[in-house]
């Protein structure tokens, strides 16, 4: 008699339960992504300067604000150089005349490597490289702040010499 029950009780259960299908259905999101670098201005004006005469604290006396926007989620790194010395024809003020310094802001929280004056040079040179807060920093990103000093050398030509400053951003 149990053998019968238990085949009953397994048979009913079979038409208790309804029927089930089930499909699927893919969802995507391309989230859009962001590595920007940004520099406040455009110029770094020494103005006129005399032979001899050093300028320090330039563009402004404020420096240029130069800001991160990244949310790769990997480390990054910015490096500065100039792409050639300051020139005016065949003049040049060599790159051991001319420095960089300044700080990050105090939201940044990655490693700085300015020494207080750096030559700038035709090589990039690491500046700044991120913490892991700073792998994805939006919406405001990371603000660092870079200052100029030139010394003109005592024989140096008149004229006006150029150079670019380069910032490059990496990961």
């Amino acid at each position: 008699m149990k053998s019968k029950t238990l085949f009953l009780l397994i048979l009913l259960s079979g038409f208790m339960f309804s029927a089930t299908q089930q499909t699927s259905v893919q969802v995507m999101v391309n989230v859009k992504s962001f590595f920007e670098l940004a520099v406040d201005r455009n110029l770094i004006d020494f103005k006129t300067m005399n032979p001899g005469e050093m300028k320090r604290d330039m563009p402004d006396n404020e420096g240029v604000k130069v800001n991160i926007k990244s949310n790769s989620g990997t480390p990054w790194f910015l490096k500065i150089s100039d792409m050639y010395e300051l020139t005016n024809g065949k003049d040049v003020i060599s790159n051991g005349n001319f420095v960089w310094y300044g700080y990050p802001s105090k939201t940044a929280l990655g490693t700085w490597y300015g020494n207080g004056e750096d030559k700038i040079s035709l090589s990039p040179a690491l500046a700044y490289s991120s913490n892991t807060s700073e792998y994805n920093n939006l919406p405001n990103g990371t603000d660092l702040f870079f200052k100029f000093a030139l010394k003109i050398p005592p024989k140096q030509n008149s004229g006006l010499y150029r150079s670019i400053v380069a910032f490059t951003l990496t990961e």
